[in-house]
């Protein structure tokens, strides 16, 4: 696991380990900028390798789960060369990672960024962030294809549950974090605002299957998206009564004539894994409810 100490990293590090994996019987590995160590919530703490210095993986039977990039909020303080030279240092060293492995399983974290301003593909200039990701998606396609290996690449939208990271610049967090301090709970958007949620763990389950049920050389691509799309006022809404809060507290101007924001992919092929898993999908008023769980120390 590449950029196991993100949001996402922390919820696969914590499956794999419930699940039986550690480092002592070889069946993990996980991976950081620097190494480090990592605790486990309810288990061991584990040794992090560094990424750029890590001995590539040998043999078969891995499953790799690259998540490590730099965020979003980094294009505010990089230019979009720097921030593009910095994010192909990381994918050459995921590619060395995996070079000499025989045919692993592949998983890749991308992002709805990709799909850019009305779906078309973002320049390098306009949208950094977005443009790695899909720049990352085609190389790691043409080495899996080159390579006979399988992978599943997941466009990731909005994501609840534990494990949260960076939790300022997500609007669940925010909320539920605004929420627990007292006093309001703005929202800042004028327009109408819509999001659709999965939840993290439900979402690493998926992308397990799909990575190990694709055929090899071959990627598969889909939309992270829940069962249901929110408004963010509606979201909003949900937090207080999940915490008992008067909604009067939301302080928000809503323009109706203001640009609306859908930031909501196509949820077909996700939905449609995680009935092949047997799972129940997990809606939105339990993604909030452990979003909560996790932001108050309840998880």
């Amino acid at each position: 696991m590449t950029g196991a100490t993100g949001w996402l990293g922390q919820a696969l590090v914590g499956m794999a380990v419930r699940g039986g994996l550690t480092a002592d019987n070889g069946r993990l590995r996980v991976y950081a900028s620097r190494s480090g160590q990592l605790a486990v919530e309810g288990g061991p703490v584990l040794n992090l390798e560094a990424l750029g210095e890590a001995e590539p993986l040998a043999g078969e039977g891995w499953t790799v789960a690259h998540f490590a990039a730099l965020g979003k909020e980094r294009t505010a303080e990089l230019s979009p060369a720097e921030f593009l030279a910095q994010s192909e240092a990381l994918q050459r060293a995921a590619i060395r990672l995996i070079a000499a492995a025989d045919r692993p399983a592949l998983i890749f974290a991308s992002s709805g960024a990709v799909y850019g301003p009305e779906g078309k593909p973002p320049a390098l200039a306009d949208e950094p962030y977005g443009y790695v990701k899909g720049r990352h998606e085609t190389s790691l396609a043409d080495w899996a294809r080159a390579n006979g290996a399988p992978l599943a690449i997941c466009r990731v939208f909005n994501v609840g549950g534990p494990c949260g990271n960076k939790l300022d610049l997500y609007a669940l967090s925010s909320l539920i974090r605004a929420s627990l301090a007292g006093g309001d709970i703005p929202i800042r958007a004028r327009g109408a605002v819509f999001r659709s949620y999965v939840h993290v763990e439900e979402l690493m389950a998926v992308l397990i299957d799909q990575a190990q049920t694709s055929v090899p050389g071959a990627a598969r691509l889909f939309d992270s998206t829940g069962p249901e799309v929110i408004e963010i006022g509606d979201l909003a809404r949900m937090v207080c009564g999940q915490l008992g809060i008067d909604p009067a507290r939301i302080l928000r101007q809503l323009d109706r004539e203001a640009p609306v924001s859908r930031y909501v992919g196509d949820g077909a092929d996700y939905q449609a894994a995680v009935r092949r898993l047997g799972l129940r999908p997990i809606g939105i008023e339990e993604i909030v409810s452990d979003t909560i769980a996790s932001l108050s120390g309840g998880r």
